[in-house]
């Protein structure tokens, strides 16, 4: 199964992500995780973010998770993932697809700004982010959408993943 967990930067999807992956794994022997940030560095950082190169990026993501799931490996995927067209192609290619968002509003992400993103976007000292210059796609047909909005009750967001999973 793929659990595709996606959101804007600072959302909280590599929180809550690593979370169920540890509840997984403890059913799941042949689980693995999967984080954005961390897959472009494997491959060396040799896209940018322009949308071009995000697109690209989430295409290899996609097709990563869909190599491992043949392999029979669950796959819990925290990825910004800002392209519809990306998750059609999990839905058509992917029998075992769920598909979460994480949900903060803008103002939130600004304030908790890890990365610095936001801050220097709005200076005009980077360009190409999410949120601020790029638009974002917000999923339209995921499984589940939990507001992150607040940093609290991770234990109640994970389950409600792993609830969604035992539904089906």
């Amino acid at each position: 199964m793929l659990i595709w967990i996606t959101g804007l930067s600072g959302s909280g999807k590599t929180t809550i992500g690593k979370e169920v992956y540890e509840k997984l794994k403890e059913r799941y022997v042949n689980t693995v995780f999967l984080d954005g940030d961390s897959f472009r560095e494997i491959l060396g950082n040799d896209l940018s973010h322009t949308p071009k190169d995000r697109l690209e990026n989430a295409k290899r993501i996609h097709r990563m998770c869909k190599f491992l799931i043949s392999q029979n490996i669950n796959v819990v995927c925290a990825t910004m993932s800002l392209y519809q067209e990306v998750h059609k192609l999990n839905r058509k290619e992917i029998k075992n697809y769920f598909e979460v968002f994480i949900e903060c509003d803008i103002e939130e992400l600004i304030r908790r700004d890890q990365k610095g993103l936001y801050s220097k976007a709005i200076k005009g000292e980077i360009q190409n982010v999410v949120g601020v210059d790029l638009p974002y796609d917000h999923p339209a047909l995921c499984e589940l959408v939990i507001d992150n909005s607040e940093q609290n009750k991770l234990t109640e967001k994970v389950q409600e993943i792993l609830n969604l999973i035992k539904e089906q």
